[in-house]
C-alpha cells in the first residue's frame, strides 16, 4: 500500500518527535517540513531526507502531500488547519486542539466542510497499560468508582519560558494545566467518563509568566465519583504524571500511562504481575519535554494513517480531542469567578 505523504508544520521540540515517529512508520513518508524559519526547516528536513519550505500554501499544493501534521504553537493551529482543509489534506494536530472554544469549533467545522479527516494528538490513549485499564473500567471490575485523581507535578525552569510562546494566553492558551497536564486530564476523561462540574483555584508561584504554573480542581463525574486535578511546573525535580482510580472493588494506578498498581478484588496474582509488567519504560516529560519517547506517537500516527486508507474516523477525532481542552477552559473560568462551573 502506498505510504501517506506528510507535510510537517513546525520545527520545534514536538515536531522533532513527530518527524522521528513518522520516519519509523513504513506506511508514512515525511515529504516536506514547513517552518517560518528556513534554518530550522532545512535542519529538520535534512535529518529525514525530506524537502523543506517556508510557505504552507506551496507545501500543501505538493502532489506527494496527502496529510498535514500540525506542530505549531497551540494558539496558531487554526490557521494551519484552515489552509490544509482548503487544500483537501487530512490533518492531525498536536495537543491541545486549539486554545479557545471558538477556535476549536471553527477548526472542526472547516474540516467537516472540506470532508477531510481530523485527529488530535493524545498518544497516551494508545498505551498498552491504558488499554487494559479501559477494559477493566468498562467491565466494572473496580466496582463503584469513588475517586479519580490526576497529579502532574512537573518542573520547568524559567528558561523554558523566556523568549518563548510558552506561558502566554494567546499562543499557549494557559500554563501548567493547558500545556503539561492536558494529556493526563484527557486520560482521566476518556477512562472515567466526562466531567459534570469543576471547582478550581490557580496561581503563578515560581515563574514570571502570564498564565498559571500551579492549578488544582475538584472534579465531579456523572456516576457521582469525585476527583482532583493537580498540575504544576513548579515542583522540582518533577515526578511522573500519576492517575489513580479507586472503587469499592479495586484500585488501579498509572504513572505516565504505565500500570504501577493493579489491586482488584477478582484479580489473580498472575494477572497482577502481567499488568505491572506491560510497559517497563515509557518516558516522562516531568523535567524534560523531549524525554517522552515516540512509541505511542507511532501508534496514534499509524491509526491516523489507517483511518485515511480505510476511510473511517481516527480513534481520537477532533470532537474527542476538544473534551480535555473544554475541561481546562472550565477550570480557568472557575478560578476566575471563584465558583463551580
Amino acid at each position: 500500500m502506498k505510504p501517506v505523504g506528510f507535510a510537517l508544520v513546525g520545527a520545534g521540540n514536538v515536531a522533532q518527535i513527530h518527524a522521528r515517529a513518522l520516519s519509523e512508520l513504513p506506511r508514512a513518508r515525511l515529504a516536506v517540513v514547513v517552518s517560518r524559519s528556513p534554518e530550522k526547516a532545512e535542519r529538520l528536513a535534512k535529518c529525514y531526507g525530506a524537502n523543506w519550505d517556508t510557505d504552507i500554501s506551496r507545501a500543501f499544493s505538493r502532489a506527494d502531500v496527502e496529510a498535514v501534521d500540525v506542530c505549531t504553537p497551540s494558539g496558531a493551529h487554526l490557521e494551519v488547519v484552515e489552509a490544509a482543509a482548503k487544500a483537501k489534506k487530512h490533518v492531525i494536530v498536536e495537543k491541545p486542539l486549539e486554545v479557545t472554544r471558538e477556535r476549536m469549533e471553527r477548526l472542526i467545522a472547516v474540516c467537516d466542510a472540506a470532508g477531510v479527516k481530523l485527529a488530535g494528538v493524545f498518544q497516551h490513549r494508545f498505551g498498552r497499560g491504558v488499554q487494559e485499564v479501559k477494559r477493566a473500567l468498562q467491565d466494572g471490575r473496580l466496582g463503584k468508582l469513588a475517586l479519580v485523581d490526576a497529579y502532574v507535578k512537573w518542573y520547568r525552569p524559567q528558561s523554558y519560558y523566556e523568549g518563548s510562546w510558552h506561558g502566554t494566553w494567546r499562543l499557549d492558551g494557559g500554563g501548567a494545566l493547558m500545556n503539561q497536564s492536558i494529556h493526563t486530564i484527557d486520560l482521566m476523561l476518556w477512562l472515567a467518563g466526562p466531567a459534570t462540574e469543576v471547582w478550581a483555584r490557580t496561581a503563578t508561584l515560581a515563574h514570571r509568566i502570564e498564565t498559571e504554573d500551579t492549578g488544582v480542581a475538584i472534579i465531579s463525574f456523572p456516576h457521582r465519583a469525585l476527583g482532583v486535578i493537580e498540575g504544576t511546573t513548579s515542583s522540582w525535580p518533577g515526578d511522573p504524571a500519576r492517575l489513580e482510580f479507586h472503587g469499592d472493588k479495586g484500585t488501579i494506578v498509572l504513572e505516565e500511562g504505565r500500570i504501577v498498581r493493579w489491586d482488584l478484588e477478582d484479580a489473580t496474582a498472575d494477572e497482577k504481575e502481567r499488568m505491572v509488567s506491560l510497559e517497563r519504560s515509557v518516558g516522562s516529560g516531568s523535567s524534560d519535554p523531549l524525554a517522552i519517547g515516540i512509541e505511542k506517537h507511532k501508534r496514534q500516527l499509524a491509526d491516523f494513517i489507517a483511518a485515511i486508507r480505510e476511510d473511517r474516523q481516527p480513534a481520537v477525532d477532533g470532537r474527542e480531542a476538544r473534551r480535555a481542552v473544554d475541561v481546562v477552559l472550565a477550570i480557568y473560568e472557575s478560578a476566575r469567578e471563584g465558583k463551580p462551573i
